[in-house]
């Protein structure tokens, strides 16, 4: 008997559960997935009725939908589903496989897909910022598309950033130690840091001490001690050498990008993490240097605006795909 009964499909399906299940869509018809990933779909379908209830949506939408969505990322995916029972649905089907969005070639389902959100302890979805209260006087702000996870042990409180940005602010008790892939942080009371993982213009991660202590260590290279202001970067088992914290490092905290002569290509990649859809650079003007304050809550108004100041056009395909040109 099949394990998986159909359910009345008329009900409603919170918006996180629906991306979820177009998250696992995408990435089981990627054919990326290996059989434990497989095997977590199946048991993330049974842990709850709606989890079921929106992959028999997407069952239903139909062979041809399906098909069409094994390139397509979630937001637009989302999009289709929700207008499975519109008489313009295959029109739009078909609009969307005209202008190209489906064949992205570009995109790479491994890159957008954040897996680790369905199962870290925190997490932040596009265009969101997250602020939270932890144990021993701890705080966080987690900026958009960010993972976290958080477990206690002896030694004081552990977090482990899997993709993202934090900023974490400690209280007077014990030591926090914090991880990423690339290395290991361990913070004194009373400090104060930002960590980024994965951002563009970051080459793994980024450690930057705004205040007290704190000391950064790979598998193979000895604690390095940051005094506040100074910042490193750790990638390949490597630490870089002591920088300057910009002062304007924290402006995402307010929803702000501040450029001093950034390529455009990492500006444009940056206001992609906050908009839904997909925005691409084309490589003739992601050189082009920009200077100024751009707003990251309206992406698409920091691109009218970049568009008005620089060398390039907009073009944007049903609100979702934009890409970024010559003029």
């Amino acid at each position: 008997m099949n394990a998986f009964q159909p359910v009345d499909d008329q009900g409603a399906v919170e918006q996180q559960v629906l991306d979820q299940a177009l998250e696992w869509l995408v990435l089981l018809q990627s054919g990326i997935s290996p059989p434990e990933q497989q095997a977590a779909c199946l048991a993330w379908r049974r842990a709850d009725p709606q989890h079921e209830l929106a992959w028999q949506r997407l069952a239903g939408i139909g062979q041809d939908l399906r098909d069409s969505t094994r390139s397509l990322p979630a937001p637009h995916a989302r999009q289709l589903l929700q207008a499975r029972s519109h008489p313009g649905r295959r029109t739009l089907l078909k609009s969307i496989v005209g202008l190209g969005v489906v064949a992205a070639s570009s995109w790479s389902v491994r890159e957008r897909l954040l897996l680790p959100q369905l199962f870290s302890d925190y997490h932040t979805a596009t265009g969101e910022r997250r602020q939270l209260q932890l144990a021993a006087g701890a705080s966080l702000q987690l900026d958009t598309r960010t993972s976290l996870d958080q477990k206690a042990s002896p030694q004081g409180l552990q977090l482990r950033l899997n993709s993202g940005r934090l900023l974490l602010t400690l209280g007077n008790a014990a030591p926090v130690q914090v991880a990423t892939t690339d290395g290991h942080i361990q913070l004194a009371p009373r400090s104060q840091l930002i960590l980024s993982v994965g951002l563009p213009g970051i080459n793994g991660t980024r450690v930057q001490l705004l205040a007290g202590s704190g000391s950064v260590s790979t598998a193979h290279a000895p604690a390095l001690s940051l005094d506040p202001g100074q910042q490193v970067d750790i990638a390949q088992q490597r630490i870089s050498a002591l920088a300057a914290v910009p002062t304007t490092a924290n402006a995402w905290t307010q929803g702000l990008l501040i450029a001093e002569r950034r390529p455009l290509g990492e500006v444009i990649a940056e206001l992609d993490r906050y908009r839904p859809g997909l925005l691409r650079c084309s490589a003739e003007v992601a050189g082009l240097r920009v200077s100024g304050s751009f707003s990251l809550d309206q992406p698409d108004a920091s691109l009218d605006l970049l568009a008005r100041t620089l060398p390039i056009r907009i073009r944007r395909v049903m609100g979702y795909w934009a890409s970024v040109d010559a003029a």
